[in-house]
């Protein structure tokens, strides 16, 4: 009777070994699908698939004729991975370019380094170097190339105010600016420029809003580091 007793527990053992089994399966399985199901837009960098990330309010639209056109001369030193705008802008994104707009997200990279496999060592010196173009020596010469890429004209040399690491393998600044269009219309612009290494290679994200005095800095982080936390998170 002992035997039998053991003999049915063993089996029951079994079945709840198996269903436990059976559960985790399915559990790794539908996370797998979601990992999937969150990488609804990639581009190709080199020969390696960046992850584009969704941000709330805004909407990626990189390939969109009018943007193609706005960024062509751009385009020319590196590719356009993701353009994103918010949904104000989006709206009249068939006149983009006729009029003078904020609040929008860039992520490309370089073609001199599309298929070069960094590693976080580099990533300090691809800081440095945005910081030397930026507020370097020549930083005059930086504003004429501003100017004929987005008919505007970078009046003084920009600050950076603050440097730090939203995450790992990210660098970010926050560079203030100030630009005259060519209506002669002057505006201060705030941005987040980060540094990026994923999936071994070297990305630049650059956020931009018009500066409206210091809340807009910490509205300007707090959008930036979770789009920049979403975009790594897709790319593990």
């Amino acid at each position: 009777m002992y035997l039998c007793a053991h003999k049915q527990n063993k089996e029951k053992m079994k079945k709840i070994i198996g269903a436990l089994s059976l559960v985790l399966l399915i559990g790794c399985s539908l996370s797998g699908n979601r990992k999937n199901d969150a990488c609804n837009h990639s581009e190709w960098y080199g020969y390696v698939n960046i992850c584009l990330p969704t941000i709330d309010g805004m909407k990626e639209c990189r390939l969109h004729p009018r943007v193609q056109a706005f960024t062509q001369k751009y385009r020319e030193s590196g590719p356009l991975l993701g353009y994103y705008l918010n949904d104000k802008t989006y709206q009249r994104i068939d006149s983009l370019g006729t009029f003078s707009f904020d609040n929008y997200f860039m992520l490309y990279g370089d073609y001199n380094r599309e298929n070069y496999e960094a590693t976080a060592t580099d990533l300090p010196l691809m800081q440095q170097q945005l910081e030397q173009s930026l507020v370097g020596t020549n930083w005059q010469e930086r504003g004429r190339q501003v100017e004929d890429v987005y008919n505007t004209l970078m009046i003084g040399q920009p600050a950076i105010i603050e440097k730090y690491s939203p995450c790992s393998d990210v660098l970010t600044m926050i560079v203030l600016m100030k630009y005259r269009q060519e209506n002669g219309q002057e505006s201060t612009v705030i941005s987040a420029a980060n540094c990026i290494l994923v999936k071994k290679r070297l990305l630049n994200m650059a956020y931009y809003m018009a500066y409206d005095g210091g809340k807009t800095i910490d509205l300007l982080k707090e959008r930036n580091d979770g789009a920049v936390q979403k975009l790594m998170q897709l790319n593990q």
